[in-house]
């Protein structure tokens, strides 16, 4: 039997008036008149691919690092390990269903100091696709402002996720999908950033488990806060939500949590019902 905890009243529960909008307005096609500077890549060499709307990053090495600002429509594939890709003011959108970054291979996304960037992805795709997709694992940090949105499907996607550094980064997704959705979630101590998961069927959806440790969450307007499951799971797999530390925002979502019995503890987690 699953544990919920409901933070609506009964009586607006039966009426279904839980899901409320999270009253934080990200306007991405105004924000978007901002960026009129041509698309930039650094360094821009051989490891360097521009196919039509595609950039492909492949270098040989794993822990190599590009900078990419400006404004750019397509998808930007990383297919090399440990890539770094930091963002200077980049507004990146996919208008055809698909992620605006995806990556091949695990890597890590940062937000420069002082700089507000967007990954958006629009239009249709009959995949679970997100605005920002990893088929490995994913590092989310920097010190900057980063938007990840998807109106397809997920805001963000992949495999073990960590969010990292003192940055604030918006994620929003569907009524179908999640504003973060990954297999685990880990966030290790002493990281200060604020991470707000806005507007979605889960505000982050683990299919096994999530850890987190230090940061600052805002989970506003979701059905579900924060949830642990799959259907794809067999029967053997566990799940579990653990809150060592951290400040958690709630407001406007149907259930805080959802995973499987006794799986849930909360430890020095500060929970604030706004």
């Amino acid at each position: 039997m699953k544990r919920i905890i409901s933070l609506c009243s009964v009586f607006l529960m039966v009426i279904g008036l839980c899901s409320a909008q999270s009253k934080i307005t990200i306007n991405a096609e105004e924000a978007k008149k901002s960026y009129q500077e041509k698309f930039k890549i650094t360094p821009m060499n051989k490891t360097v691919t521009i196919i039509g709307d595609k950039v492909i990053i492949s270098p040989k090495k794993e822990d190599q690092e590009y900078t990419i600002s400006g404004y750019f429509c397509g998808q930007i594939v990383n297919r090399t390990k440990n890539t770094v890709i930091n963002l200077d003011n980049a507004y990146l959108e996919n208008t055809n269903g698909e992620a605006a970054i995806y990556g091949d291979a695990k890597f890590k996304l940062s937000a420069e100091r002082g700089t507000t960037n967007y990954i958006v992805s629009t239009g249709e795709n009959s995949q679970k696709s997100a605005a920002l997709q990893c088929k490995k694992n994913m590092v989310i940090g920097g010190s900057g402002t980063l938007y990840v949105l998807g109106s397809v499907y997920h805001g963000a996607k992949a495999d073990d996720v960590k969010i990292k550094g003192s940055g604030n980064f918006y994620f929003k997704g569907t009524a179908k999908g999640a504003a973060l959705s990954c297999h685990n979630l880990t966030v290790e101590a002493e990281k200060t950033f604020n991470a707000y998961f806005l507007d979605s069927k889960n505000g982050i959806k683990a299919d096994e488990t999530i850890n987190i440790s230090s940061g600052n969450f805002y989970l506003y307007g979701n059905s579900t806060g924060l949830k642990t499951d799959t259907l794809e799971d067999s029967a053997e797999v566990e799940h579990g939500i653990t809150l060592k530390a951290g400040t958690f925002h709630i407001r406007d979502n149907d259930t805080f949590y959802e995973t499987d019995a006794g799986k849930y503890s909360a430890g020095k987690a500060k929970i604030i019902e706004e």
